[in-house]
């Protein structure tokens, strides 16, 4: 059980990874590096600035957030795997 738990963890990570690189890209970057200025609101991609209504912002900035959340909790599932493997 706890080594299905486990991949599911790396699972869910690389998942959640994929869903936000997939929608940066057609959305034309992501919040965290754009900006909301005077009404406007910009996704940001190696300096191009796409704009954007303000829900697509507030998805964009809240999927970048779990992702912090969920790529940290895949690299230690992983390295859980790993571990429960070599013993």
């Amino acid at each position: 059980m706890r080594r299905r738990l486990l991949q599911f963890g790396v699972f869910a990570g690389l998942c959640n990874f994929l869903a936000f690189w997939i929608a940066a890209v057609y959305l034309g970057g992501d919040a965290v590096n754009g900006k909301a200025l005077e009404g406007h609101y910009f996704l940001a991609s190696h300096g191009r600035l796409t704009e954007v209504g303000r829900s697509v912002f507030t998805y964009s900035r809240c999927h970048v957030f779990s992702i912090f959340i969920t790529h940290p909790l895949a690299m230690v599932c992983a390295f859980l795997l790993n571990r429960d493997r070599s013993t």
